[in-house]
């Protein structure tokens, strides 16, 4: 069974702790002293108020007089050994006009293509042929006088000059000027002519194929394209008029006559236009 414990009266505990105080002195230590309220009013007045010990206040003062002393040097070094202007230069500059402006460049040629253009007028063969077709003779050329070579002349001289003349000289006075033919006379031409008759068919020199339309060969399309076409008198073709042909071939015919070129007609000796007519075939492979 438990034992019940007695209680503890308040003179026992008293006691108690009495004993317990007397029995270690020594290992009992001393409260610390608290400080006098007196004294911590006082410092902490003087560190509210901002004052500074006099010996950081001279400290401060004599670091800004340094770096202002050595700020100023360096501004004043610069000013007192300055370099002089060496005026005898100035004086001595010679002025030189400045260079011409080059040459202007020459113009650009730009070569001319004679530009072809369709005939719009419609051309009809004639159904009778004239009989008689009218001719154009050509006029002899005037007669020149006969200068018979002169005893005493040098080679390259020139006919009614004189005697023991410079060469490439005036002729003087009393010399008989050489009086030059007179150009011949243009015949007119008119054109062109329609191939038949005198009027011969030029020779063809070069003949470009016609590319197949891809349409026209989908659809097997195949056949002739009659061209009513103009050739100057240079060989080349200036006009051409479709005539006859399926719709999907005649783009291609018309581009492959224009590069024909053909060796020009002569009428009485000189070239004229002609109009005659070409046939472009297309013919697919099998």
């Amino acid at each position: 069974m438990r034992g019940h414990r007695s209680p503890v009266t308040d003179e026992e505990e008293l006691h108690l702790s009495a004993n317990l105080s007397n029995s270690s002195p020594s290992n009992s230590q001393p409260f610390p002293k608290t400080p006098k309220p007196s004294a911590n009013l006082a410092a902490s007045l003087l560190s509210n108020s901002g004052m500074k010990p006099p010996s950081r206040t001279w400290k401060v003062l004599l670091s800004f007089l340094g770096h202002s002393v050595a700020l100023t040097i360096i501004i004043l070094i610069p000013l007192l050994y300055s370099h002089s202007m060496d005026l005898s230069q100035f004086r001595n500059t010679f002025l030189v006009a400045p260079p011409p402006p080059p040459p202007p460049s020459a113009p650009r040629i730009v070569p001319s293509h004679p530009a072809f253009h369709l005939r719009e007028a419609e051309l009809y063969q004639p159904r009778v042929i004239p009989r008689q077709i009218a001719q154009i003779k050509d006029e002899p050329p005037p007669s020149q006088p006969a200068f018979s070579c002169v005893s005493g002349g040098v080679p390259g001289g020139v006919p009614g000059g004189q005697l023991r003349g410079v060469l490439g000289g005036i002729l003087g006075p009393g010399s008989r000027q050489l009086v030059p033919p007179p150009p011949p006379k243009l015949i007119p031409r008119h054109g062109p002519y329609r191939v038949g008759g005198k009027v011969q068919a030029p020779r063809l020199l070069r003949q470009v194929q016609p590319i197949y339309p891809i349409l026209a060969k989908v659809a097997r399309v195949s056949g002739k394209v009659a061209i009513d076409s103009v050739i100057d008198e240079q060989g080349n073709v200036t006009q051409m008029k479709v005539v006859s042909g399926n719709p999907l071939l005649v783009t291609a015919a018309l581009n492959a006559v224009e590069q024909w070129k053909y060796q020009p007609t002569l009428l009485n000796g000189q070239p004229i236009a002609v109009d005659m007519e070409v046939t472009v075939t297309f013919k697919l492979g099998v």
